[in-house]
């Protein structure tokens, strides 16, 4: 029997240990500061076993990462944008509400493997992925399009953890969909018949 292989209960174990005692650590320390020694010595394996699973720390993390992805990667592939675009909001707050610590350490963490691909833009991909141009635009305006949304749902989620969540989630999901459908318009804000002044010219200005 290939003791090596990945289906190996030993491998899995090991595996499963290697990726357990790199969240402890990561918990205590930074990234940069891990070392595969250290946390071989920790596990209490050898270096020799670390390298059957990954060829370094990155590709560890990179793993780590995906992992942590893979339902909202799944997620894009069974929706369809533009038509799904609440639904791709909501998964994506409540996903990374539910994260824990580590795992938002893990995910906001970039390694230094070259063609490694970043959470942002494993999502992004998998979106141009499905939608390479949108019937009515060319490539580049699709481009700019998915580029909008994803850069504003990720902004839009990270100043309201800033603020510590003070809007509940179930209130502030269909605020984030307003703002990032339709902006400034979603809020009413545009609506509003704000009170002409005088300039110091004597010209009638909007305060």
């Amino acid at each position: 029997m290939n003791r090596t292989s990945k289906h190996d209960l030993r491998f899995i174990k090991n595996e499963n240990l290697i990726e357990k005692t790199f969240r402890e650590m990561i918990e205590e320390t930074e990234y940069s500061k891990i070392s595969i020694k250290e946390l071989t010595e920790r596990a209490q394996i050898n270096r020799k076993t670390f390298y059957l699973h990954y060829p370094s720390l990155d590709h560890l993390l990179t793993a780590l990462q995906f992992k942590l992805m893979e339902p909202t990667l799944r997620m894009i592939s069974e929706t369809v944008f533009p038509d799904d675009a609440e639904e791709i909001i909501r998964h994506s707050f409540q996903f990374m509400a539910a994260l824990d610590p580590v795992d938002k350490k893990i995910l906001s963490i970039k390694g230094n493997i070259p063609d490694a691909k970043t959470p942002s833009d494993l999502i992004r991909e998998h979106f141009f992925a499905k939608y390479e141009s949108f019937p009515e635009y060319n490539r580049f305006e699709s481009n700019l399009i998915i580029t909008y949304f994803s850069v504003c749902l990720g902004v839009v989620y990270r100043q309201w953890e800033m603020d510590w969540q003070q809007i509940p989630i179930e209130e502030m999901i269909p605020l984030a969909t307003r703002l990032i459908l339709h902006g400034l318009d979603g809020t009413g804000l545009t609506d509003r018949n704000f009170p002409e002044t005088k300039s110091s010219a004597g010209h009638e200005v909007r305060s």
